[in-house]
């Protein structure tokens, strides 16, 4: 037996922040996976940069999300405590990683000193000396790894909301 909530759907700006933040990490996942494939030269550091631009697209989101749930937050979560417990940690934990992995990834050019170049031709310089290394670079891919496991798990509770709870969340998210 399922139980189905009437829950609120979220607001436009909301599903569009959510949609366009997923739509830049996959993008950028896509080029920094296979970007070190490019031989050295142009078409490659066009990747990069193009890598490095859809990073800070990424950061600027999250940045975005923080700020509209601080103007509009989320209605209570339904369900037992462990289903709101699990919610309340999945959006934690993807919200930080949409600040973290971008964030490594300026900390890790930076580091080796490196300006970051984004928006075709844009230089971010560091605002200030960088220790660590390479270290950085291991801890970019480390949680960019980690945000395709929380991503999967995003999805498989997304789906099962839509087809075993049948709440409907998954298509409140999409059509509203």
């Amino acid at each position: 037996m399922t139980t189905t909530v009437a829950l609120r759907s979220p607001g436009m700006a909301t599903r569009a922040i959510h949609w366009a933040t997923a739509l830049l990490v996959l993008s950028a996942w896509v080029v920094g996976s296979t970007m070190e494939e490019f031989p050295r030269g142009a078409g490659r550091d066009l990747a990069m940069q193009l890598h490095y631009s859809l990073g800070i697209l990424v950061l600027g989101f999250a940045a975005l999300r923080v700020a509209w749930r601080l103007v509009a937050p989320l209605p209570p979560a339904q369900g037992p405590a462990w289903q709101r417990l699990g919610a309340a940690a999945m959006h934690l934990a993807l919200i930080g990683l949409t600040i973290g992995v971008p964030l490594s990834g300026l900390l890790d050019r930076w580091a080796r000193g490196r300006a970051v170049t984004v928006f075709g031709g844009f230089p971010l310089q560091a605002p200030f000396p960088v220790p660590g290394g390479r270290i950085w670079g291991e801890t970019h891919e480390v949680l960019a790894n980690l945000m395709l496991a929380a991503i999967a798990a995003h999805v498989l509770a997304a789906l099962w909301h839509q087809f075993i709870l049948r709440d409907r969340a998954l298509s409140r998210m999409i059509r509203g």
